[in-house]
This record gives C-alpha cells, sequence and structure tokens, in this order.
C-alpha cells in the first residue's frame, strides 16, 4: 500500500483538534483531511465513530485528493483530485500548517532485486509469508506486499509465522503456519479514549478482547489505558524477546500445495 497504515494521520489530526477544542480555539481553525483515498477508512465498522469526531470537530473530508507538492515559504500545497468519472485536475490550497503522511516503498536493495513484484514490493505469499519464487526466503514486516495494515501490531503476529515455517522448512516440509492479516491501528480519538481497530485480510475483524471488555468500534478509555500503560510493557519485555503470549499462529495439519489446490479445482 502507499501508506503504511491509515490511522497515522487521523491521530494527529483528532489529538490537535481535541486540544483545540479544550482551549476553545477550535471555532477560529479550519480542519480539512484530504485523503487520497476514497474513504476515511478501510474497515466499514469503524468509519461510524470517526465520523463523530468528525462532526464533533468540524472537520471538512476531501477525498481523492493526492497531495503532489508543498510550496512552505507561500504556505500552499498542490493536490491532484480525481472526481467520479475518473478525470483529475490540479488545486492548490493555502495553509497556516500542514501534517503530511508522504507515499511510501520498499528499500532499492529491496524494489530493484528480483525479490521484488512489480510495484517494488517483497514478493511474498500472505499467509505463510514465503517468497513466491524463493522458497528459501520469507519476509514480514514494512517492505512486504502483503495486502495488510503495516503496522507493529502486524510483525508481532507475521514474526511467530514467520519462525514456525522457517523451522519447517528446514525440515524439508511445506509451510503450514498461517498469517490472517491481523493489524491494528489505535486511533486516537481525543486525549484518554482510542477507537481500537483490529482486523485482517478483507477487513475482518480480528479483536484481542472479548467485546464485553473492549468494544474496538467505540471509542474507550480502556483502550486509551491499554495503549499508554501495557502495549510499551508489552512491547519491550515480551514481543522483542520472542515471549509474547497472544501471538501463537494457526498452523495447520496440512496446506495444500499450489499443485494440488490447482488439482482439486479441475477434479
Amino acid at each position: 500500500m502507499p501508506i503504511k497504515c491509515a490511522g497515522a494521520p487521523q491521530k494527529a489530526m483528532y489529538l490537535a483538534c481535541d486540544h483545540w477544542l479544550r482551549t476553545q480555539r477550535l471555532d477560529n481553525i479550519d480542519v480539512e483531511f484530504c485523503n487520497a483515498g476514497p474513504g476515511l477508512f478501510g474497515v466499514a465498522d469503524y468509519v461510524p465513530a470517526l465520523m463523530e469526531y468528525v462532526k464533533k470537530y468540524n472537520i471538512a473530508l476531501q477525498f481523492q485528493h493526492t497531495l503532489t507538492a508543498i510550496d512552505g515559504p507561500g504556505k500552499t500545497a498542490t493536490f491532484s483530485v480525481t472526481d467520479g468519472e475518473g478525470e483529475s485536475r490540479e488545486i492548490e490550497k493555502a495553509f497556516e500548517m500542514i501534517h503530511v503522511c508522504p507515499p511510501q516503498k520498499a528499500p532499492k536493495f529491496i524494489s530493484n532485486s528480483p525479490l521484488a513484484d512489480a510495484a517494488g514490493w517483497l514478493d511474498l505469499d500472505p499467509e505463510t509469508l514465503q517468497h513466491n519464487h524463493y522458497g528459501n526466503i520469507f519476509g514480514l514486516g514494512d517492505a512486504g506486499n502483503t495486502p495488510n495494515a503495516k503496522t507493529a501490531a502486524a510483525v508481532r503476529k507475521q514474526a511467530p509465522v514467520v519462525a514456525e515455517n522457517v523451522l519447517l522448512a528446514l525440515k524439508g516440509e511445506a509451510p503450514r503456519a498461517i498469517y490472517a492479516g491481523y493489524g491494528s491501528c489505535p486511533l486516537t480519538v481525543e486525549k484518554g479514549k482510542i477507537v481500537l481497530a483490529e482486523f485482517g485480510y478483507g477487513g475482518k475483524l480480528q479483536p484481542t478482547f472479548p467485546t464485553w471488555l473492549v468494544q474496538g468500534t467505540r471509542p474507550s478509555r480502556l483502550s486509551w489505558l491499554l495503549k499508554e500503560k501495557m502495549l510499551p510493557w508489552i512491547y519491550w519485555n515480551a514481543m522483542l524477546k520472542g515471549k509474547e503470549w497472544l501471538a501463537e499462529p494457526e498452523i495447520l495439519s496440512h496446506r495444500p500445495t499450489k499443485h494440488e489446490a490447482s488439482d482439486a479445482l479441475d477434479k
């Protein structure tokens, strides 16, 4: 994807608006969210809660707006805007302050190598994280072409999958550990509350905690405490040391090879 996590630009916007609201300055500030994509967030279940804050902060949403240039001294941003017919035109917007999440790409030692797909990303099987052409290579993290939100939470689930599959490959067995596309975007909608978006491939919700404890589609004080107090400890003392107890992957008893799957379809 051209952006690692759709929540990144929104967090700064919501927190800024919350501060301006608390200090009685928001009425004097025009806030716009210019998104290159077609919507506020790619997983529909989380959009209603986010829209409540968009309305609360009086944020103007501008979709299909791709930033192409910034004139810093002139405080002007240029956008390529795509309409419903697919036609593009350039517009300029004046600003006093702008916060930008630039498009991202894989490092050149990957994008310029035989390991890359046509778009320059590490060419991986989205479930086993094994390279699609070189069976002795596995990958995880931001440079892969797997269609998941690229967050630390994704790597937390990918690392055990890669570890299990590397061990299977060393024994001459086919990879059977499966990554379901898990990613997490803790959307900080105000100081003290977070919409904890957890989802996998196809936008399927993958909550870590039961809904009676944390309802991820709603802003939650508990989610804020989880991110502020618990996640740093988990990150440094569990995740980075390979001791994270909630990231055990699903391991299939048998995963059909591409040849077997093709034969089954033919039958």
